[in-house]
């Protein structure tokens, strides 16, 4: 027995048989299945799967990030690259000319200035490779600024961060309390990319995503739930 459905943003399938527990199942498409028990009513399900909305999120715009599609650039000119939420096209120039500012070429072939992304013509072959240095020194910057908005709200201490690519998590907390970021999160709007910080603050304090958990969130980011919605629905577009 097969039965569509629709709550808050996202719709979802629900499948019957003679099983004896709700279960739900993030689907390889990115579609949203329930499975229950031929006698739960309705309006349960609908309540379960109304509490488990943040999780359903959550496993959404991690789906969006596993589910990139590559290559997605050719780094060409003019071509759009994000930064906090914002395109900048990309523009080959001569690394020898002035137009490469001096702090813009501190060790780097590429630089954002006056609204485009500079890129020294003789790197254009590993254009990729100087995208993801970028966007790695911008994470950790950004990391660096954006903490101390918020250790002594939440109550903790971010001794270390570290960024690299994490396939498809936008960050992660470490046994050692160690915050593991994904470079791609800077290519998001500055609240989004608050939220994913957030998120890992506060795993330090409370692991699970338990109740108080998600009410610490809330208190922080009153609005959260508007931001995992956003990495559900666009966090493929963060890609290079």
């Amino acid at each position: 027995m097969k039965e569509v459905r629709k709550i808050n943003d996202f719709g979802y399938v629900v499948k019957r048989s003679d099983r004896k527990s709700i279960g739900i199942t993030i689907e390889r498409d990115g579609s949203v299945t329930v499975r229950s028990p031929f006698f739960v009513p309705a309006d349960e399900i609908n309540r379960f799967v109304s509490n488990k909305r943040i999780w359903i999120q959550q496993k959404l715009s991690e789906k969006a990030l596993l589910s990139r599609e590559k290559p997605r650039r050719e780094f060409v000119n003019g071509q759009g690259f994000l930064y906090l939420g914002r395109s900048y096209r990309l523009r080959y120039v001569d690394g020898n000319r002035a137009s490469m500012s001096p702090k813009g070429r501190q060790g780097l072939a590429l630089c954002l200035k006056n609204g485009y992304f500079e890129l020294d013509e003789a790197r254009k072959e590993s254009a990729r490779r100087h995208f993801v240095s970028w966007y790695t020194r911008k994470t950790e910057e950004k990391l660096r600024e954006r903490i101390p908005r918020y250790d002594k709200r939440i109550g903790v201490k971010v001794e270390r961060f570290r960024v690299s690519s994490l396939g498809h998590r936008w960050a992660s907390l470490s046994r050692n309390k160690v915050i593991n970021f994904n470079w791609r999160s800077v290519m998001a709007p500055i609240w989004v990319f608050d939220y994913i910080l957030v998120h890992e603050m506060v795993h330090m304090i409370e692991k699970p995503h338990s109740r108080r958990f998600w009410q610490i969130i809330s208190r922080v980011i009153p609005d959260y739930e508007e931001h995992v919605r956003w990495l559900a629905e666009n966090g493929r577009e963060l890609e290079l």
